[in-house]
């Protein structure tokens, strides 16, 4: 009995039919990995930014180091935020800073679900010395 079923192009529909579903996870990842670098940057820079504040007691040197910790960053999409300012701030009190950052997200099916856009925050909070 002679077999009449040919099976050469099955690979080829298998292919097309995952490809699609490869490419919106391998995209996914990459935006996943952008966005968890960003954080990373983003509370290092806080967390030197606080250091730098407490011990200095000055917005100008505290601004200086949030501008050396982002410079891989784009500055047009960068928030910051120093509380409180630096007349109103004593010995044994609190310095917050807050530093936001506005990501794209360049995943179409991604970007669907999420918005265009996600904040990530990097938050630090000192004693000033």
């Amino acid at each position: 009995m002679k077999k009449i079923f040919n099976n050469k192009g099955q690979s080829m529909v298998e292919f097309t039919l995952i490809l699609p579903v490869f490419l919106i996870l391998l995209l996914g990842m990459f935006d996943t990995s952008r966005i968890l670098s960003t954080k990373i940057v983003l509370q290092n820079t806080a967390r030197n930014a606080a250091r730098v504040a407490a011990v200095t007691n000055s917005d100008s040197s505290t601004i200086s180091e949030i501008n050396n910790g982002t410079t891989s960053l784009d500055s047009n999409k960068l928030n910051y935020t120093i509380t409180p300012l630096e007349s109103y701030r004593n010995k044994g009190e609190n310095v917050t800073i807050n530093i936001d950052y506005t990501i794209d997200i360049n995943t179409p099916i991604i970007s669907n679900i999420f918005g265009d856009n996600i904040v990530v925050e990097g938050k630090s909070v000192m004693r000033v010395e």
